[in-house]
């Protein structure tokens, strides 16, 4: 007896279904490919989850036969984990083949690809590709060469383990929050995802350094960026969105945050929104008011992390300003 059940929210849905006819329908439905889908053992339900929160989803499949696919570009970065069984795909002239604990990236973003799957559970995470570009450098809507990866395995068995450990707390922390709740928590773990896929994989998304990067390092630089970020605290930017208010390349920008003020961009966004949250507390009504809420709103996803930088900065815990306001 097949099953499509719908989530608990609009970002939740799973699937179950012992019928390869309806698990066939189902995948070509959700992910436009074209496959061949062997019939599985008796009582082996197909099974599929799907949590998406803003432009993030983890997608879990549970595939107890044997099949084969073709798709389209997905014009995204799409990262695998087997957890077991295997699969075999192939996107222009690279095959690669993937066992129980491996990672690979699926495809190039913006080329088809093919692959094989035999009895696998997989474990799926989409990322934007204009979120991985502009954690190279790349702001959006600049014209550049399409992102390739030069391999589609981690660089190194540590790294993909620490891609595992990643998705593993974003889903925890932050595909576990209601639709549209805490934006910038939302968009800080775009973010990280982003910045992982490029730590882990070998890719040709760092643009080239040019002189001007380092002509542009300039006081008036790293001053028109600390406005943009001061008049901005809440907005869901990143570093390519602070370089492109300074009229600088990131680059250029990192380079006049070093040696101007000894910082980054990013840190300074992260003082000033701490400073925020502690404005927040200090306001805070404790009767209603939590310390996990104020710091979802200013984009601290990791409580521990949070108190950390909260304890250095001010001299007390969080919980200590909010029972004292």
């Amino acid at each position: 007896m097949p099953q499509q059940l719908q989530g608990r929210s609009p970002g939740e849905q799973s699937f179950r279904t012992t019928e390869v006819d309806v698990a066939c329908d189902w995948l070509k439905t959700a992910y436009g490919t074209s496959l061949r889908m062997r019939t599985p053992a008796p009582h082996r339900p197909f099974q599929y989850s799907r949590t998406s929160v803003g432009p993030l989803s983890l997608s879990t499949l549970a595939l107890p036969t044997e099949y084969s696919y073709a798709t389209d570009p997905l014009g995204a970065v799409a990262i695998t984990h087997v957890v077991g069984g295997r699969m075999v795909r192939e996107c222009e002239d690279d095959v690669t083949q993937a066992g129980p604990g491996d990672v690979l990236a699926i495809s190039q973003p913006h080329l088809p690809y093919t692959g094989r799957v035999y009895h696998a559970d997989l474990r799926a995470v989409t990322v934007p590709l204009a979120q991985v570009r502009e954690a190279a450098g790349h702001p959006t809507g600049q014209k550049a060469r399409p992102l390739r990866f030069t391999r589609f395995t981690p660089v190194s068995r540590a790294m993909a383990d620490q891609w595992k450990r990643t998705v593993d707390y974003v889903e925890a922390s932050v595909l576990a929050l209601p639709t549209g709740s805490a934006p910038l928590v939302v968009d800080a773990a775009v973010r990280l995802l982003a910045a992982t896929v490029l730590a882990a994989f070998p890719t040709d998304a760092d643009p080239e350094p040019v002189l001007a990067d380092t002509r542009d390092a300039t006081s008036e630089t790293a001053r028109r960026a600390v406005a943009f970020i001061e008049s901005n605290p809440a907005a869901e930017i990143g570093l390519a969105d602070v370089a492109a208010a300074a009229s600088v390349t990131p680059r250029a920008l990192q380079y006049a945050f070093r040696r101007h003020l000894g910082s980054t961009p990013m840190a300074h966004l992260r003082r000033v929104r701490l400073a925020h949250a502690h404005a927040d507390l200090v306001a805070a009504d404790p009767t209603r008011d939590t310390v996990t809420a104020i710091a979802h709103r200013w984009g601290f996803h990791h409580q521990g992390r949070f108190a950390a930088a909260y304890r250095e900065a001010y001299g007390l815990p969080p919980r200590d300003a909010l029972a004292g306001s």
